[in-house]
């Protein structure tokens, strides 16, 4: 639906144009019926623009304070745009068939008569968005289709590699996103939308805790756009780490401009990678029989045994006490040569646009089998050591130190990947300024998955049992946005998620495909936002916004092979409401005020009884030895506010000072029980409440050296505290135990601290540009008292917590240096990627429990990437991740697997 948004043009060209003002157009466009009120100029240009199907780009400031009369009848487009413009000091200049500029005459060089126009900048739709990052009082991020394109990656995740403040934990499983943003990570801290529509299913990952995975195919992005901190919007409800909003395509994404249908293929081949081994097949180093502790100093894992040999007494080296004969298997170091592209992605997208609206269909398809490490870099070193000869014996120390066990140059096991997509989408034009947008995304994935503590722990790596899941979205989003009304701009989104997950993992302390453990969870999610605008002009340019959402869920697990209580059979619902009222205040022409609160409240029951002693006193006998069945249930409500103060002295300058806060209620994974961890009776669990203070100052001016030039700089400080912190940690003495396996608890700790300073710089001189971007940790501090709790307050963790993998690095950072030649038809450039490394535990009285911190070295990686544009229709593109072939474990990684080594793809786009 073409909108306020229409207000800039959708092209990006220097474009000089010699026209003759006249009273009417000298070829006028079809006729068409048009009815426009009488109203102020920009409103009723908004209103040709939708009626018209026209793209109107102008400056604000030119049209405001203009009164225009009504137009009723059959008109071509230029007739009537020429009609409205003709007692002003305003002139259209046509750029396209559908897309018109409306310039002064004294800036455009007119003078009545015939003239030639000045170089005239118009602005893409894409540099609006770039310019948000630059623009918000607040840290905002946008990925474009452009961003993605050049550096897709070899995995799902790598598209946000580059964005401050941002990684995704666990990037090399399943395919799934789980976004940390500043350290806050997991259980809706981080919400995904797809389309409006919340995505979020909660995955056991073995004694290293939980990920929370959303799914969505790279090639079904149009854009995506990254809030960092609490949102007064709708959809931000528990949101106390931020916000990954991702819009599918659009028919604007596929239809050129003034065309009425199109297409748009994609195809790339991604190298690196071989077909998947079959099920059970071996990999990496392995000590048999031997023990495995972390050396907290050198940060590396260490496994050590001593075999027998020479035996005086054949009772004395039994078979587990010899040598074998490798300590690797010979397969997997078949590495392909850089240009075998084993591996591909392709999609399809198509769309029409209508007199009623339009259509987007498009399929995705992805097939990346296992990849390959690096080679530079701390590879796994194995030390055999000097017999030892003894009357009876000799014995012979075998050592092996690793980031991950897997070798330089080795086929990882686990990291294959296949999926298809299937995006329908349409819009509808309703009468009286409505439209109707209905969306279906079906995802369907197979991927390898292992669980972390059997690739430390418990046996030797394997390729396992694909695990699925099926992911489905439905979306209808309702506008009603009367031009001649400054009190309404009505949304209402309605939404179903419906994502089904089948686990295959190894059984405890097994790698034995007999004793695969088969995990199936259902998560079931639906949701509604009402939303509404109101513009008042009395006391300044004021906007207030407000609205209600609710969320309900319903968790259903499956675990047929185990038994018990703890067999993970997860069961229980959830529902949460909250309203919210936002104000934005231009109350002096420099000085803007934004503030708001949000009200929530959520309810929750655990549909497993919990398991009590007769001596609980939660107890009610049941009359034959045992209790009465008891739900876990919780509930709570509260409000967070929002303000924030922005003065603009210039319109090249903005600084800013922001207070945000959120409330996160306890996820459905919290609320309910099963095996690893439950929530308890006697431990209440109380909303996280998050309290984020920012201050930042930015930079835009894209007149630099005749318009040919453009900076955009922003710094920002913030300082994040976070109340009641929920997660998993030990049970302390004085509480009671329940039956089972009950070692853990879900609670809330003191507090969370996470304060820094971002940067994001970009300077583009057509030619050529440069662009730098990265964050650094001042604090990070994770604090709590309980037992056994030997210091309150760390920077690395609490024992057993889910915490301890979703810590950031100290600092990372991106320099991203690129050209452009003939006539910008060749892209070229390079990205380097800088990453501390994690915060070390104490080598001495520090016990991280069953949940290690993942102890990743820093590292450092340059991608190349080159693209040419044939024409406007195909477009080619190339590049090499990883081009120093660095051997690395991506920062919260929890899988304990390298990062692919140096990787080529190249693709193909055609649109047509």
């Amino acid at each position: 639906m073409l909108n306020r948004v229409t207000k800039s043009l959708y092209i990006t060209a220097f474009l000089s144009l010699g026209i003759a003002p006249l009273a009417t157009p000298a070829f006028a466009t079809a006729p068409l019926k048009v009815s426009l009120p009488a109203g102020q100029l920009n409103d009723v240009l908004d209103q040709l623009s939708r009626q018209a199907k026209i793209t109107l780009s102008y400056a604000q400031q030119d049209v405001e304070g203009i009164s225009v009369s009504a137009i009723n009848g059959n008109f071509s487009a230029d007739i009537v745009l020429f009609t409205l413009l003709q007692n002003t000091d305003l002139m259209p200049i046509k750029v396209t068939d559908n897309a018109w500029l409306i310039k002064k005459k004294s800036l455009a060089g007119g003078n009545g008569d015939g003239t030639t126009l000045n170089t005239i900048t118009v602005e893409s739709q894409r540099a609006k968005l770039k310019d948000k990052t630059y623009r918000e009082s607040a840290s905002v991020n946008v990925i474009t289709q452009e961003t993605i394109e050049r550096f897709r990656g070899t995995s799902v995740g790598d598209i946000f590699q580059g964005t401050p403040g941002v990684i995704i934990s666990e990037n090399r499983n399943s395919g799934g996103l789980d976004v940390n943003i500043r350290g806050m990570q997991g259980q809706g801290r981080v919400p995904v939308l797809i389309d409006g529509s919340r995505q979020e299913t909660t995955v056991y990952r073995g004694y290293a805790g939980v990920s929370s995975r959303s799914y969505i195919d790279p090639d079904l992005i149009g854009n995506l756009q990254i809030v960092k901190g609490p949102a007064m919007v709708a959809q931000g409800t528990g949101a106390t780490g931020g916000m990954v909003s991702v819009n599918t395509l659009g028919i604007e994404d596929i239809v050129k401009q003034g065309e009425l249908s199109g297409f748009r293929m994609r195809v790339s081949g991604v190298g690196n990678t071989s077909s998947t081994p079959a099920a059970g097949t071996y990999a990496g180093y392995y000590i048999p029989n031997g023990s495995t502790r972390i050396d907290k100093e050198s940060a590396r894992i260490v496994s050590s045994a001593v075999y027998f040999s020479d035996c005086r007494f054949a009772s004395r080296c039994p078979e587990r006490t010899k040598m074998p004969e490798h300590f690797a298997p010979e397969e997997g170091m078949d590495r392909p040569g850089l240009f075998n592209f084993n591996s591909y992605a392709a999609s399809l997208a198509g769309g029409k646009r209508f007199d009623w609206g339009d259509i987007v269909v498009a399929y995705a398809k992805r097939e990346q089998g296992n990849y390959y490490s690096g080679t530079k870099g701390t590879t796994p070193e194995l030390t055999i050591g000097e017999p030892q000869v003894f009357p009876w014996k000799t014995d012979t120390p075998v050592k092996l130190e690793y980031i991950s066990r897997f070798r330089g140059a080795e086929r990882i096991p686990n990291t294959n990947f296949s999926s298809e997509s299937l995006l329908l989408k349409g819009s509808y034009f309703l009468p009286q300024d409505q439209s109707v947008e209905l969306s279906h995304i079906r995802y369907d994935s197979a991927y390898g998955e292992m669980m972390p503590s059997q690739i430390l722990r418990f046996g030797q790596a394997r390729q396992w049992l694909d695990s699925e899941v099926l992911n489905k979205t439905y979306t209808a989003r309702y506008r009603w946005q009367p031009v001649e009304y400054d009190w309404a701009d009505l949304r209402a989104n309605l939404w179903h998620t419906d994502a089904t997950t089948v686990l295959n993992t190894p059984g405890v302390g097994s790698v034995d495909l007999e004793d695969n453990t088969k995990r199936q969870d259902n998560y079931q999610r639906w949701g509604i936002d009402i939303t509404n605008s109101m513009r008042f002009f009395q006391w300044g340019d004021m906007t207030l916004n407000y609205g209600i959402s609710g969320q309900w869920e319903d968790m259903d697990t499956d675990t047929p092979e185990a038994e018990g209580f703890y067999a993970g059979s997860r069961k229980g619902w959830r529902r949460e409401f909250s309203a919210f009222s936002a104000l934005k205040w231009q109350f002096m022409p420099q000085w803007t005020l934004d503030a708001g609160i949000r009200y929530s409240k959520f309810e929750s029951k655990d549909s497993n009884p919990l398991p009590l002693e007769t001596s609980d006193p939660a107890c009610v006998s049941d009359g034959n030895d045992g209790c009465l069945p008891v739900n876990y249930k919780n509930d709570h409500s509260g409000s967070a506010p929002l303000v924030a103060i922005t003065w603009q002295p210039t319109d090249k300058i903005m600084m800013y000072l922001r207070h945000a806060q959120a409330l996160r209620m306890p996820s459905l994974f919290e609320s309910t029980s099963g095996w690893s961890v439950s929530p308890a009776l006697d431990i209440p669990i109380n909303p996280e409440h998050a309290k984020n203070n920012e201050i930042g100052i930015s930079y835009v001016d894209k007149s630099l050296f005749n318009n040919q030039h453009q900076l955009r700089a922003k710094l920002a400080y913030f300082d994040n505290h976070v109340d009641d912190y929920i997660t998993r940690t030990r049970r302390n003495a004085w509480e009671e135990r329940q039956q089972g396996f009950d070692f853990f608890r879900l609670r809330n700790i003191e507090s969370l601290d996470l304060e820094g300073i971002e940067l994001d710089v970009s300077y583009d001189a057509t030619k050529w540009l440069i662009e730098f971007k990265g964050t650094k940790y001042n604090l990070i501090e994770v604090c709590h008292n309980g037992t056994e709790v030997r210091f309150a307050c760390t920077d690395w963790g609490i024992e057993h917590s889910y915490i301890n993998n979703m810590i950031p690095p100290q600092w990372q950072a991106t320099l991203h240096l690129g050209g452009r030649l003939l006539n910008q038809k060749l892209e070229f450039g390079t990205r380097a990627t800088f990453i501390g490394k994690r915060n070390s535990v104490p080598r001495y009285n520090a016990n991280t429990g069953f949940n290690p911190p993942v102890l990743w070295e820093s590292y450092r990686l340059l991608d190349l990437y080159a693209k040419y544009k044939f024409s406007d229709d195909i477009t080619i593109d190339f590049t090499v991740d990883n081009v120093t072939d660095r051997y690395y474990i991506d920062a919260l990684s929890l899988g304990l697997v390298p990062a692919p080594g140096r990787t080529a793809r190249l693709g193909l786009n055609l649109q047509f």
